[in-house]
């Protein structure tokens, strides 16, 4: 029986000579991209290397510099603005302009304190921390709209639904300050309708006492 379609077709045998042809040819890239694959897998591995050193070296700093603070030492200012522009997006570098932020906001000095936190960048997880104690400084300067704008934006960055909470109730104070009482009211109801958040107590406590005073006459 006559065989017909693909079982007619020869078998194709590989020729030795083609494929030396087409490594010949093809050799440069494929050398080329090798060269590039080890560059870049060797790049990756120093800048994680040199990644966590550097990290480790400003936390070093870090605790430095906050061990002067500690003591009260007159230098440490000045260590913590070194480390925070040395280690600049590192977790000390941040650390170490927060808690110059929050020595400044202690001796009044609230325009250097927001200063030293507005140069900061790649927060990740202290994101909302850093928004709080700016909020914090506003309060200090009795900013009470600036305050809560940034309590918000650190809710909106906080991880933790506890940690977003009384963030929010911390808002709602400073808009009650700013005597903005429906929109304190409102964050207030949003948190004692939520029956498993720590803060939903007291959020009926404080809407009650603004609802109250609101239908004085």
């Amino acid at each position: 029986m006559t065989k017909t379609g693909g079982a007619a077709r020869p078998p194709i045998a590989a020729d030795p000579d083609s494929l030396l042809d087409t490594f010949q040819l093809y050799r440069k890239q494929i050398s080329a991209t090798a060269i590039v694959v080890a560059v870049v897998v060797g790049g990756v591995f120093l800048w994680q290397a040199n990644t966590a050193r550097k990290n480790s070296q400003a936390e070093k700093a870090f605790y430095d510099a906050m061990t002067l603070a500690s003591q009260n030492d007159p230098k440490a200012a000045d260590e913590l603005a070194k480390v925070t522009k040395r280690y600049s997006g590192t977790p000390g570098g941040i650390q170490a302009a927060m808690l110059l932020a929050q020595s400044k906001f202690d001796t009044g000095k609230y325009d250097e304190g927001q200063a030293a936190l507005d140069g900061l960048s790649s927060l990740g997880a202290f994101a909302s921390g850093v928004e709080a104690l700016k909020a914090a400084g506003y309060e200090g300067q009795q900013k009470y709209d600036k305050a809560a704008e940034h309590y918000l934006a650190a809710v909106a960055k906080a991880s933790l639904q506890g940690e977003k909470d009384f963030l929010k109730g911390e808002a709602a104070r400073a808009l009650s300050e700013a005597g903005k009482k429906a929109e304190a009211i409102k964050l207030w109801g949003e948190l004692a309708d939520k029956s498993d958040s720590p803060m939903a107590s007291e959020a009926k406590v404080r809407m009650g006492e603004l609802t109250a005073a609101a239908a004085k006459p």
